[in-house]
């Protein structure tokens, strides 16, 4: 490229970022903590709980705790609780321990228990109007 085209493009791209008027959006770590549980569950945990969480799969559709959405836990629903169900499983759930990483445990935890609020706000809403 001529000098003349990239010094022309240089200022061309300066004047678009001197231009914006619109702020960057600033990074939040929850967010990211919790988008990567998301994959990390898309790609681990979806073929038997579902991609909504709701154990809706042929895989575990017959198993009262293959869904994740319906307030009913194994355990008390707590952090610590599912954190280990992951690690250690419990029939007919494998044990996520030595396959994925404490920080990827502690991800998608943090992604199955947003996965429930958000579902049990929505019951919340729902019943709200109901008579």
């Amino acid at each position: 490229m001529p000098p003349r085209c990239r010094l022309l493009a240089a200022i061309l791209l300066a004047a678009g970022v001197a231009c914006r008027t619109d702020p960057l959006p600033v990074g939040d770590s929850s967010n990211r903590e919790l988008e990567a549980g998301r994959r990390i569950f898309l790609e681990k945990c979806a073929s038997c709980h579902n991609r909504n969480g709701d154990g809706k799969t042929v895989t575990a559709g017959r198993f009262p705790y293959a869904n994740l959405i319906d307030g009913k836990w194994r355990g008390d629903g707590s952090p610590e609780s599912i954190e280990r169900q992951v690690r250690r499983g419990h029939d007919p759930m494998p044990k996520f321990e030595g396959k994925l990483t404490d920080e990827e445990i502690r991800q998608v935890v943090a992604y199955v228990v947003e996965l429930s609020r958000t579902a049990e706000s929505g019951r919340r809403k729902a019943g709200e109007g109901a008579p």
